[in-house]
């Protein structure tokens, strides 16, 4: 009797021990598939700024080469001309200035 009662007792802690290492098993996979879900979260948002980064990066070097054309342009005789005609008022020798009236 007293065997059967230790056999039923070890069978039972058993049954317990595969219950307990189940149970940490299901929360370990619950808290890390709740860490995985954070993690990629985190991921799209930093993809996201990342995107919007490279967008500034590519409107500033699109920004860059224009006023580098500009650089060119204000060096040149033609906009040296064209800013004495306009803001000035003058004009080459041959020619004859006429105004409009305001």
């Amino acid at each position: 009797m007293a065997r059967k009662r230790k056999r039923a007792i070890g069978i039972l802690k058993n049954k317990f021990d595969i219950v307990a290492v189940t149970a940490v098993v299901v929360v370990l996979a619950i808290i890390l598939g709740l860490k995985v879900h954070s993690i990629k979260q985190e991921l799209a948002k930093r993809e996201s700024y990342n995107q919007k980064i490279v967008e500034e990066l590519e409107s500033e070097d699109e920004r860059a080469k224009k006023l580098e054309e500009q650089r060119k342009y204000v060096q040149t005789d033609s906009y040296i001309i064209e800013m004495a005609r306009e803001k000035l008022g003058l004009v080459f020798p041959d020619e004859i200035a006429i105004k409009a009236e305001k």
